[in-house]
């Protein structure tokens, strides 16, 4: 239990990743990196509101349901600004590595899955199904917490920092090992792009608003799914076979959808351990 006008390891974790990313700027300012200033005011915005969370604790409002709401899941409405900087930030050091995993992916499959896996399966119903796993992604996350916090608000705050932290691990590697992905990478015509379904179109929608030439390797769709599983394993079992069978159907469709490489997928579920356990550390060092 949080104790009333303090830092959650949440919070903690965000200021803490609000630094690093910062660092990381001034080394990109260096460089020539543009609008520096914008991105740097946003932060300070980001870290007054936090610490302004935490002071209103110990007023009268901290009793406020709306305000324990907003208190509680605002990272999650942070995510995807902060996904969305990654894009800004991960040329800081490296070019992107993507000739290096077109190669991989031709050495290892000797073909290219992310080109081939729609066209050896371009009925409409199978695009569908592919593109309804694929954005059943952000039901998953929202899904197992909101189901947590009503039962229990205590364990729902925990997932929602495991959950949060395991993106933030995730942004820096993003930000350090930039990867662009098959979507970014080769040509509308080896793309081959086409579909009609709603979910073909909701997905491409999101794609067009929030997307960015980043987050490719290790797939975070993969990794953060398979964490969502795990937790709801753990947390709320009722509801895992309705994940798991999402996951199922999300895992083939980062690669359908032409989001990954398949290399990126075997990235994910190797690192999503490894970054829950680094979750879980760090969440309990916070915490004290």
């Amino acid at each position: 239990m949080q104790k009333q006008g303090s830092l959650f390891p949440v919070d903690k974790a965000l200021i803490i990743y609000i630094l690093i990313t910062s660092i990381i700027m001034v080394f990109g300012a260096i460089n020539g990196q543009e609008k520096i200033t914008i991105h740097f005011l946003a932060r300070i915005v980001v870290i007054l509101f936090i610490y302004t969370l935490a002071y209103l604790d110990k007023k009268p409002v901290g009793s406020n349901t709306l305000y324990k709401i907003i208190r509680n899941f605002y990272p999650l409405a942070l995510l995807p600004s902060i996904y969305k900087e990654t894009g800004y930030l991960n040329n800081t050091f490296f070019d992107y590595f993507d000739p290096f995993f077109v190669d991989l992916e031709f050495q290892l499959w000797h073909t290219q899955p992310s080109l081939m896996f729609s066209e050896l399966f371009p009925q409409q119903w199978f695009s569908e199904l592919m593109h309804l796993g694929y954005f059943s992604f952000y039901f998953l996350i929202f899904g197992l917490i909101i189901s947590l916090y009503q039962k229990d608000k205590a364990k729902g705050i925990r997932v929602i920092a495991l959950i949060m932290i395991s993106f933030l691990l995730y942004y820096l590697i993003f930000i350090i090992f930039p990867v662009e992905g098959p979507l970014f990478y080769f040509s509308p015509e080896e793309l081959n792009m086409n579909g009609h379904g709603i979910f073909y179109k909701l997905v491409h929608l999101a794609q067009d608003i929030g997307e960015t030439q980043t987050a490719a390797f290790p797939s975070s769709h993969v990794g953060m799914s398979l964490i969502v599983l795990y937790l709801s394993y753990k947390y709320a079992r009722q509801l895992f076979p309705i994940i798991l069978v999402l996951c199922l159907l999300l895992w083939p469709a980062t690669v359908y959808i032409k989001a990954h490489y398949l290399v990126d997928v075997i990235g994910g579920f190797i690192s999503a351990p490894i970054i829950l356990a680094a979750a879980a550390w760090t969440e309990k060092k916070l915490s004290t």
